[in-house]
């Protein structure tokens, strides 16, 4: 129960009420720019806002919120403890006399739809008018009614005297891109992951599930997986774990997607299977020997044997009864060729083919397995490093690869142009690593990275269709999650939802310090960008000396 409750509590922060928050300078002489926002301004910003200086009372017992689909009436009682915090417990005076909001009414224009998928709108109209007792949240689906429904979670505040306000307001809002993500990497560290995604309007949540160092997805077909692959029999995500974690997002309007990472990170996989693993040859003469640092003695898929296809067919089908979204990840990257040239037998299988290119083999393979896929019924994504590989037209091609990452790359730029010039559709991570830490404000460098600051046509740049921040696990537990996630990847979440225009950082600085501090108020240990405080939600969070 408790990794269940850790697992979703991440989601949450994809969704967040105003709270005091006050950042300051570092030394006075350098007197902090930027315009500070109005108290109960969005994150990320809406497309379009318009707010009046007329304020509406609300009362916390009987203010009603209306709807007609079941995730909405469950988002509902979800959001009233957001929307009525008791951050000021006694309201002292009589009320203000100003109009009352009784009720907020969701509308929905289509049916209430099971799962989120690729390209569901999230678009939504918020209009509260200070003569009516009913304001409206409109959107064509239930997915954009939940990014509503969060919006209008942060434009309540309370005043000096403790009473709900809210001002009356129009918006019009709607993602930049419809794949908005957040990467975390399960297979170096057993994770607890919490509630985090919602408050910040990201959809999917990309489950890097397994790696070299262990295979925590329980397979009931292969149970040898994770008996001995996992770090522990503690350390498996069960089958039942994984569908309440799918559940959970789903209710968020967030997509699960797993990766399944082949033909290299398979060291964990093969201790259940050594038969398929390639035997590296690192003394040029005897199997299974490493040559540090370029190859281990086993890291790396056969690609020769037919039982490698069988078994990654049986894994991936069983996924797929276990994960809902149309799509999975495949992995694909760091496939280091080392190890295939060591072995003689890859070589006569090369020259069998007639492969005259190491890069080959791995094509064969790419080749064979995404058929494998398509068979299965699952579209799918893929790192970018096999591109020459000959993906079919529809793959989601996720560029990784980034000069700051490693000097021998390129610009992220300079891949991201090569995919789109192949016509893939692209999800860009590159720039949005934030298990790299560095001193000071980093955030900003994720805020200003755009996706589409690439050189190509229009369409070129509509090929991207979002992107997603990546938390590799290597220097990260539980222990350490959030105050690395958050609210660094609420700057990738902002540049990812708003209109390419918002993008002054000295203005976002003070708008995610507010952002900040709701996180702190809803119990998650948000790191701080700069000097300042949060009202007294730093010393309500939980303490151990």
């Amino acid at each position: 129960m408790q990794l269940k409750n850790t697992i979703c509590a991440l989601f949450l922060l994809l969704a967040i009420p105003c709270t005091l928050a006050f950042i300051t300078w570092i030394e006075p002489r350098h007197p902090l720019p930027g315009i500070r926002p109005a108290l109960a301004t969005p994150w990320p910003l809406p497309q379009k806002w318009e707010k009046s200086s007329k304020l509406m009372l609300l009362e916390q017992s009987k203010f009603l919120i209306k709807t007609s689909c079941p995730i909405l009436t469950t988002a509902a009682q979800r959001y009233r403890p957001h929307i009525f915090s008791d951050v000021i417990k006694n309201q002292t005076w009589d009320p203000p006399k100003i109009p009352t909001l009784k009720t907020l009414e969701i509308n929905v224009v289509g049916f209430c739809e099971d799962y989120p998928q690729q390209g569901s709108k999230e678009n939504y109209h918020i209009d509260i008018d200070e003569s009516m007792e009913t304001a409206k949240l409109d959107a064509d689906t239930v997915w954009g009614a939940l990014r509503g429904l969060e919006t209008f979670s942060q434009l309540v505040y309370q005043n000096d005297n403790g009473h709900y306000i809210i001002n009356a307001t129009k918006i019009t809002d709607f993602p930049r891109f419809t794949y908005r993500g957040l990467l975390l990497d399960t297979g170096r560290h057993y994770i607890p992951v919490s509630d985090a995604m919602e408050w910040n309007k990201l959809n999917v949540f990309h489950w890097h599930l397994v790696d070299d160092q262990s295979f925590p997805f329980e397979s009931k077909v292969y149970p040898n997986l994770t008996i001995l692959g996992a770090y522990s029999p503690k350390h498996v995500y069960t089958q039942k774990v994984i569908k309440d974690v799918i559940e959970y997002a789903r209710l968020r309007g967030i997509r699960v997607i797993p990766e399944i990472d082949s033909p290299g990170h398979t060291h964990a996989l093969g201790k259940a299977f050594p038969d398929i693993i390639t035997p590296c040859y690192g003394d040029k003469k005897t199997p299974f020997t490493p040559n540090y640092t370029e190859f281990s003695a086993a890291e790396i898929l056969n690609p020769m044997k037919e039982k490698t296809f069988t078994v990654m067919k049986t894994i991936l089908e069983e996924v797929k009864t276990v994960f809902k979204d149309e799509y999975i990840h495949l992995g694909m990257d760091e496939v280091y060729y080392g190890c295939w040239r060591s072995n003689p037998d890859i070589e006569q299988f090369m020259q069998k083919k007639g492969f005259a290119k190491i890069s080959q083999v791995e094509q064969y393979y790419t080749q064979r397995l995404i058929k494998d896929v398509a068979d299965i019924g699952y579209k799918y994504m893929a790192w970018q490093d096999p591109i020459e590989n000959g993906f079919q037209p529809d793959t989601i091609v996720h560029v990784w690869k980034d000069t700051e990452l490693d000097f021998k790359m390129d610009k992220w730029h300079e891949y991201i142009k090569l995919v789109a010039s192949k016509n893939y559709q692209i999800v860009l991570s590159a720039c949005w690593y934030l298990n790299y830490i560095s001193y000071g404000p980093d955030w900003k460098k994720y805020y200003e990275c755009d996706p589409q600051n690439f050189e190509g046509t229009a369409q070129q740049k509509n090929l991207v269709i979002g992107g997603q921040a990546a938390l590799w696990m290597e220097y990260a537990d539980g222990t350490n999650l959030l105050s690395r996630l958050w609210p660094r990847a609420s700057a990738v979440a902002e540049r990812l939802w708003s209109d390419k225009s918002v993008n002054d950082t000295n203005s976002a600085a003070f708008r995610l310090d507010q952002q900040r501090c709701r996180m702190l108020k809803r119990g998650i240990q948000a790191s701080p960008i700069l000097n300042g405080f949060c009202g007294d939600y730093e010393w309500e969070m939980d303490q151990t000396l």
